[in-house]
């Protein structure tokens, strides 16, 4: 073996180590916002199920998700539910539901802009949208241009530089690939309003996206 290809033997590859370092750093920034969404809506963390509505809502779900169709189907997949059952458990069948739509377990089957646009959300816009919402209660407005709004008035996350008009227009569309699944599972309402279910279901829907338990 000649000397130049033993000294490509045996350089180092730093390529392990630098994605495990990137590994570590990420689950560190999503621990460290859901202890930002727990601090932010402790008061909510105690709060009691919307019984009823949870109720109809899942069962409304369980009976479209065998059919398939749109929205659904994309959701299905982004939680694994392909080929694994549905939880039986109907507040785990929303949250699981809920938390792909932030954060999909599998690859969506969404076209490619759709899917780059899901997967652009950072924390702190999620944050944002979610604690400024469900501080607002049922009823609030949680249309995309008020999700971006919610990110813009909330403190946990507000920056100086604030949001500009490009930044605008891409939260607002990344956030309409999320209305219809969100309306579909009940967590707002034909109106694009919260619902008591919403507010129930969305930080823990956030919480269990980050590998973390809201409550």
């Amino acid at each position: 073996m000649s000397e130049d290809r033993q000294d490509e033997h045996d350089e180092p590859d730093f390529s392990d180590e630098l994605e495990d370092q990137w590994i570590a750093e990420w689950d560190q920034a999503e621990h460290d916002a859901v202890e930002v969404l727990r601090n932010a809506l402790r008061q909510y963390r105690a709060q009691p199920q919307p019984g009823d509505q949870l109720t109809e809502a899942a069962a409304t779900v369980r009976t479209r998700l065998p059919e398939g169709g749109h929205p659904l189907n994309w959701v299905r997949r982004a939680a694994a539910m392909i080929n694994d059952p549905a939880p039986d458990v109907d507040t785990e069948l929303l949250i699981q539901l809920a938390s792909a739509t932030i954060s999909p377990r599998e690859e969506t089957g969404l076209d490619v802009e759709e899917e780059s646009l899901l997967m652009s959300l950072e924390h702190a816009d999620w944050l944002g949208a979610i604690i400024s919402t469900v501080r607002g209660g049922p009823g609030a407005d949680a249309s995309p241009d008020a999700l971006v709004d919610a990110i813009r008035n909330c403190p946990e996350v507000v920056t100086e530089s604030g949001i500009d008009f490009d930044e605008e227009s891409h939260l607002e569309a990344a956030f309409w690939i999320i209305a219809l699944p969100w309306q579909v599972i009940g967590l707002i309402d034909p109106d694009q309003r919260l619902t008591a279910l919403g507010q129930w279901i969305l930080p823990r829907a956030l919480a269990r996206a980050w590998g973390g338990n809201f409550d």
